[in-house]
């Protein structure tokens, strides 16, 4: 039921596949988006073949003035809807601080709650000697902190999904596969990507959407099983939107889909 983990962690991951290709190493310039767009996600789940809406996932971009710096605030939040709450209730906020440019992370914060599981996670980026500096609190107890050393080119997961749109997608090969650096609580997962080609993609309520089609290795844990596959459809315009998910995890199927958009920097083409 961890639903709203999975959307955080993975769906923005999948196009970052392609930045083994990009001549500057992370550097990029954004494109793609700007301060005041919000996207929300519809989450889906089923088991023994019946599909529940059972919350939903929204992200957006807002201007900042932090660390004595104008930077741009990425935020995801996750919630349960009511109906569910007291079965599984869920409370979620993910949130970076990155250079409007570069799209550099200078600060992620992550607070959660999870069916009564709570986790706080602090990154401060940009320490001596390419280090992340990391503060982790458990269900209330004590802070822990540690250092990670960066091997270059890494995330966390709210700044992966805006830099990713931002990568040149022309030119790829289907078939190709990418690994990509992430960073996730104390540790630092190397995760494959596969690109399967393009696809046109309906998704209720918006209509049918030119994508370009990924497959994510998913790591097994207690999420998901050995082998498990998980695949998104992102937009083949140039917005690089994610508007599709779906995947199985160890007790029945999900799906995510686009639900609502607004401020969206370039229009977003669909036919009925």
């Amino acid at each position: 039921m961890k639903l709203y983990r999975l959307i955080l962690l993975l769906t923005p991951i999948i196009t970052l596949k392609v930045i083994a290709q990009q001549p500057d190493g992370c550097r990029v310039t954004n494109t793609a988006f700007v301060a005041g767009e919000k996207v929300c996600y519809e989450v889906s789940y089923t088991w023994f073949f019946i599909w529940t809406d059972v919350g939903e996932a929204c992200f957006t971009v807002d201007s900042d003035n932090r660390f004595g710096k104008t930077l741009l605030h990425l935020k995801a939040t996750g919630k349960s809807y009511s109906f569910y709450d007291w079965f599984f209730k869920v409370r979620d906020l993910y949130e970076s601080w990155v250079d409007p440019v570069s799209l550099s992370p200078h600060y992620y914060n992550r607070n959660i709650y999870e069916g009564g599981f709570t986790k706080e996670n602090e990154y401060w980026f940009n320490q001596p000697g390419d280090s992340v500096k990391i503060r982790v609190r458990r269900k209330g107890g004590p802070n822990k902190f540690v250092s990670v050393k960066s091997p270059g080119c890494l995330f966390d997961v709210v700044t992966a999904i805006y830099y990713s749109r931002c990568l040149n997608f022309s030119g790829i090969r289907q078939g190709t596969v990418f690994p990509v650096n992430v960073l996730m609580d104390e540790e630092i997962f190397n995760v494959k990507y596969r690109y399967l080609g393009k696809d046109v993609r309906k998704v209720t309520g918006i209509g049918k959407m030119a994508c370009l089609k990924f497959q994510v290795d998913l790591v097994a844990g207690d999420i998901f099983s050995t082998n498990q596959k998980l695949l998104v459809w992102v937009t083949d315009d140039a917005n690089k939107l994610p508007v599709y998910i779906e995947s199985p995890i160890r007790v029945g199927s999900i799906q995510v889909r686009l639900k609502s958009y607004q401020g969206l920097r370039h229009k977003l083409e669909s036919n009925n």
